[in-house]
């Protein structure tokens, strides 16, 4: 007899890509990152584009826009509402909280994450881990 499990996997299903995208913060599209925490902008790069979020002044974190879930399906593609709240993949009803947890719908794994590293005061390097 098989089982399900509603465990939350910690390593996304979705492949690893060559990532190496630089965010300059003094540009124009960058400039909600510099304005508050919470803020976030979307960079193209990784599979299906990459979000890029400001969790502190010192923080970032970047996703992929790829959906965990289902990834054959060509909607799976995580945007962010207007409230800014958290993140969705509106295709498959999911939901992700900005630590890239699930926190609604089927997905039962994680966002895929970059590693995002300061090149110099101003500039963010995003790479694969």
């Amino acid at each position: 007899m098989f089982s399900c499990s509603n465990e939350i996997s910690p390593i996304s299903p979705v492949p690893d890509v060559i990532v190496r995208e630089e965010v300059s913060l003094n540009s124009v599209a960058a400039q909600p990152l510099k304005v508050k925490d919470g803020n976030f902008i979307l960079i193209s790069g990784g599979i299906s584009g990459i979000i890029v979020y400001r969790k502190t002044a010192d923080v970032y974190l970047a996703f992929e826009r790829k959906s965990p879930y289902k990834m054959e399906d060509a909607c799976g593609v995580i945007t962010v509402p207007s409230s800014q709240f958290y993140m969705e993949d509106t295709c498959h009803q999911c939901t992700f909280n900005w630590e890239g947890r699930p926190t609604g719908g089927p997905c039962q794994s994680v966002l895929k994450q970059y590693k995002v590293q300061y090149t110099n005061a101003y500039t963010l390097l995003i790479t694969n881990p």
